[in-house]
């Protein structure tokens, strides 16, 4: 394990929390993104998290894991310079997880000599970056699907050792 908060427990993915790390991000994004983008996008967001991703970064990336009481939390992945897949269970959002989420994937990717991570934020994420010191890079909008669309930001952070 990496560290250790309250009842709180940090560690690296490993293949056997594969299925608790996808049903985490696919109820995360049903109950933290119904609200503010329409159904075809949360089918995107579903299948652009899909298993086969999810094995891919976490082999050619650094993926994290939060337990609480032998339950999955929060989740976070660095796939080269760019942030991934940072979700927190609902019901526990706004308690610090998401920071320590993202402490955790810098301090790795200054370890291993990456200087500016980037991310792309939803509409639901983008006040945590901005607490964080991520800065904006520009503003999108995808469309999904005829008057479905994806709204989101490209945001980038210089890391300080």
């Amino acid at each position: 394990m990496i560290a250790r908060a309250e009842d709180l427990t940090i560690g690296r993915f490993r293949e056997s929390d594969l299925n608790e790390v996808c049903e985490l991000v696919r109820e995360t994004i049903d109950t933290s993104y119904a609200a503010v983008y329409p159904p075809r996008v949360i089918e995107f967001f579903h299948q652009y998290h899909e298993r086969a991703v999810v094995i891919s970064d976490a082999a050619s990336g650094h993926t994290v894991v939060v337990h609480s009481g032998g339950k999955l939390v929060a989740t976070g992945t660095r796939a080269g310079t760019t942030i991934r897949r940072v979700f927190v269970r609902a019901d526990r959002q706004r308690r610090g997880i998401g920071q320590m989420v993202m402490a955790e994937l810098e301090t790795a990717a200054l370890a291993a000599g990456i200087e500016r991570l980037d991310l792309s934020a939803s509409l639901p994420a983008k006040e945590l970056y901005l607490r964080l010191g991520y800065e904006v890079v520009s503003e999108e909008d995808y469309e999904v699907s005829p008057g479905q669309h994806l709204e989101y930001y490209e945001m980038a952070k210089e890391l300080r050792r």
